[in-house]
């Protein structure tokens, strides 16, 4: 009796053993595979079994967060919103220059303001041109209103010495007189 049990039991150990190894041989394979609207799809395989396929779709709130054409459309909302608030000052402007009145918070088109600006107000000009030579010259005038001129700056790069010698003004010359129209007589006719 105690080699029957010993061989049922060695037989038994053989067992396991040989499926624990055809277990480990088919080892189960896992894999997931991202969808285009952010869901997800889970694969389990095993040798020549069929696969098992569960498909976990994405919370449709998350999509939404997530969704790089609702942030295009967000921000094409926002660049609109944008656009019509500059139109809308736009025709505010025009609107004041054509009344001649100036328009909310600013100065009337045109006019030159002469005295001290107010309080806070701050302006600025700059002018730039180059000549044919190469000479390039740059003013600028700019005034925060405290004081009783404004800071004048000028710079000039380039080739302009040879401009500032030639650029003395010429009297302009008085323009050739007409020659009289001729009279009609009878042979022109």
């Amino acid at each position: 009796m105690r080699l029957t049990r010993t061989t049922v039991l060695a037989a038994g150990a053989a067992l396991l053993l040989a499926g624990t190894a055809a277990v480990a041989a088919e080892k189960l394979h896992k894999m997931e595979v991202a969808l285009p609207d952010g869901g997800t799809v889970h694969v389990e395989y095993a040798g020549d079994v069929a696969p098992k396929v569960v498909v976990e779709p994405v919370d449709p709130r998350a999509r939404i967060a997530f969704d790089p054409f609702a942030e295009l459309d967000r921000m094409a909302l926002a660049m609109q919103a944008r656009h019509q608030a500059m139109m809308q000052q736009m025709a505010a402007l025009q609107q004041a220059a054509e009344s001649g009145a100036a328009a909310p918070g600013q100065l009337t088109p045109g006019l030159v303001s002469v005295g001290n600006l107010p309080a806070g107000a701050h302006v600025s000009y700059f002018s730039s041109t180059t000549d044919a030579r190469g000479c390039t010259q740059t003013v600028q005038y700019s005034s925060d209103g405290g004081s009783e001129q404004p800071k004048v700056t000028r710079a000039s790069a380039g080739n302009c010495d040879a401009a500032a010698s030639e650029s003395a003004p010429t009297p302009a010359a008085a323009p050739a007189p007409a020659p009289e129209p001729r009279k009609l007589d009878g042979k022109d006719v």
